[in-house]
């Protein structure tokens, strides 16, 4: 049965986290046959932030003390396990594989039942364990270290983002435009709501200046050989990571706060290539590769997911400032976003379905 009340949904953001936010609401909106949502932006797959990114699950540049970072990311994690375990998983590029997370303990004694340097966000994997002998030997070339195991996830963002946007192009009650939207009185009257998932665009549209770019450089090599994720956190030279691709591993990677070059610097290369050598010396033969920089978008006070109603009677909704954790944390905010929604826009049908979660938010269209 439908509903016929007519809404206005405007989301301006092209990335993971504006389209996961229309998945969403179009889920939970099923009965509405009036809704019209438009998704404005001014870049879309392949060219959002997202596309440059390695895409691998875990909270990263973001505070765990902010208990709704590990909510947001435990459900996404299930969404995205849910997917790999289904038919979407070739084509969205979800790929499950075990992470090792190292960190250098600059030669202090380590002691194999140290659990103080396991994250809070662990528990939400299916299966992780501290590495103990004979494990930790494996990385007795990066001197001494300490680190885990988990079970994780990696969603290739240029293939997912393209099957996201598939799908809501076959609704009829949605739109795409591409173009730059200024100022949110520029849609005055044309929307009920306003889902502001800008990332870092956010600073200027909604004028905030805590949010500031957190540059990243990786570079995309050929090395088929690699089935695992591989983070090394170091002391004094930074950090390097490693993550397999359908058919490419990215290496990184930087994060540098308040550097808005999204051209690749020979400076950053060679450290990315020397991390990445250091973890897998193997790395140090492969030459070649396509570097990328992108800007994550960082905000000082964490992720703003908030109701707003302007001095000009505007509702807007606002999700953006995810720094490197917007494919983590995208299905939860979206969830929540929604229900903020909800109580604005009503929807009293309650649709019921026996699909599994992730096919009621978006199906694959081959």
């Amino acid at each position: 049965m439908s509903d016929s009340r007519s809404y206005r949904v405007i989301i301006i953001g092209g990335g993971i986290i504006g389209l996961t936010t229309a998945c969403t609401l179009l889920k939970e909106y099923t009965s509405i046959d009036k809704l019209q949502l438009t998704i404005i932006s001014t870049t879309f797959s392949p060219e959002t932030t997202g596309d440059v990114s390695a895409g691998y699950w875990e909270p990263y540049g973001v505070s765990l003390n902010d208990e709704r970072m590990l909510r947001w990311a435990r459900y996404t994690y299930d969404i995205f396990m849910q997917e790999f375990f289904s038919t979407k998983a070739a084509q969205a590029g979800v790929m499950q594989m075990p992470g090792h997370i190292l960190k250098s303990q600059n030669d202090q004694q380590i002691s194999e039942n140290d659990d103080a340097t396991v994250p809070s966000f662990l528990p939400l994997v299916r299966h992780y364990r501290v590495l103990k002998d004979p494990e930790i030997r494996m990385f007795d070339h990066l001197g001494p270290v300490t680190g885990f195991v988990m079970s994780s996830v990696v969603t290739e963002v240029r293939r997912y983002l393209p099957q996201l946007q598939r799908f809501l192009e076959c609704d009829s009650r949605v739109k795409f435009v591409k173009k730059k939207i200024h100022s949110f009185s520029e849609l005055k009257g044309e929307a009920d709501i306003i889902i502001n998932c800008t990332g870092l665009s956010a600073r200027e549209l909604a004028g905030d200046l805590t949010i500031r770019p957190a540059r990243g450089q990786v570079i995309r090599v050929h090395a088929p050989w690699i089935k695992a994720v591989y983070y090394f956190e170091t002391v004094n030279e930074g950090v390097g990571y490693i993550v397999p691709q359908s058919d490419t591993v990215v290496l990184g990677g930087t994060f540098q706060l308040d550097d808005w070059n999204t051209t690749p610097t020979e400076q950053d290369t060679r450290h990315i290539r020397r991390m990445c050598a250091k973890i897998l010396p193997a790395l140090e033969q492969i030459q070649d590769g396509i570097e990328q920089a992108g800007l994550r978008p960082y905000r000082d006070g964490g992720v703003r997911l908030e109701h707003e109603r302007t001095m000009d009677e505007i509702d807007i909704v606002h999700c953006y400032g995810h720094s490197g954790a917007g494919i983590t944390l995208s299905w939860g905010c979206a969830k929540d976003v929604v229900e903020i929604v909800k109580t604005l826009l009503p929807v009293y049908e309650q649709h019921s379905s026996d699909l599994p979660e992730h096919e009621q938010l978006w199906r694959l269209v081959l």
